[in-house]
């Protein structure tokens, strides 16, 4: 009996091999592609920059709705797909005749369940198997040269370790941020909330803009006291200094935040 158990592993190895593999490479297609949206619950769109693409890591997404930023988290499993804490920037635009709502776009998004992809075509489909969402992959360009110094900001994890001039911090499980190089993006967890935004950095000057996170409320310790902190300092910080592997972020002479690697 235990020989024929071993041996039924065995048999099974592969199989689950072969099962996970394909998993990651359907998620590599689609996580290392930008996708435009060209039709949205059934009618076409033209004349759009809506797109979303899907971090190397396979559980966070960026995008556009055609007027604004957005950014969330996905799930990916075989050919089912979830999108949820999707967030956006608030900004007012007049879309062209040909375009989805921005509300609509959100929405399918949220109601996906399924996908398919064929070749550079990708299928969203709700859970009564209706598609609600088409996209054409994006051919990317190459990307500009990059103003970001090459101290060592860009690239690393810098987790919350004090703000402003306070010697201890209660510590705050995940509150960090990551600037992203080819993206030219700063986003991460503020404790509760995760967010995104755009940076530049030239020298030892930064910026910091269009900051949105996501509207969760936590009661847990001071999170959302040290939450609000956090992204002001992000926010107002305009320049930065790195010693010792920790990040120093200031607004003039004035110390904001404090990150470690």
């Amino acid at each position: 009996m235990k020989n024929r158990t071993i041996k039924l592993w065995i048999l099974l190895i592969p199989i689950i091999t072969f099962a996970g593999v394909g998993v990651f490479a359907q998620r590599d297609r689609i996580g290392t592609s930008q996708w435009k949206l060209v039709e949205a619950n059934g009618r076409a769109v033209m004349n759009s920059n809506a797109y979303f693409e899907i971090d190397n890591d396979g559980t966070r997404f960026t995008g556009d709705t055609g007027c604004n930023r957005m950014f969330g988290r996905v799930s990916i499993t075989g050919n089912r797909i979830d999108f949820s804490n999707i967030g956006a920037t608030k900004r007012m635009c007049k879309l062209m005749s040909g375009n989805a709502s921005e509300p609509a776009f959100i929405n399918a998004l949220e109601r996906a369940v399924r996908y398919r992809q064929s070749g550079n075509t990708l299928n969203f489909y709700d859970r009564h198997g209706r598609s609600v969402l088409k996209f054409r992959r994006l051919v990317k360009q190459a990307p500009e040269e990059s103003d970001v110094d090459a101290a060592g900001l860009a690239d690393k994890k810098w987790f919350l370790a004090s703000v402003k001039d306070r010697k201890t911090l209660v510590a705050v499980k995940d509150a960090f941020v990551v600037f992203n190089s080819k993206k030219k993006s700063a986003g991460g967890n503020a404790g509760c909330n995760v967010f995104g935004g755009d940076y530049t950095a030239t020298n030892n000057t930064l910026k910091i803009t269009e900051i949105i996170s996501t509207m969760r409320a936590c009661i847990e310790d001071d999170k959302m006291s040290v939450e609000r902190e956090f992204l002001d300092g992000l926010w107002s910080a305009n320049r930065y200094n790195i010693r010792n592997g920790k990040l120093f972020l200031y607004r003039g002479n004035v110390l904001l935040l404090t990150l470690r690697r």
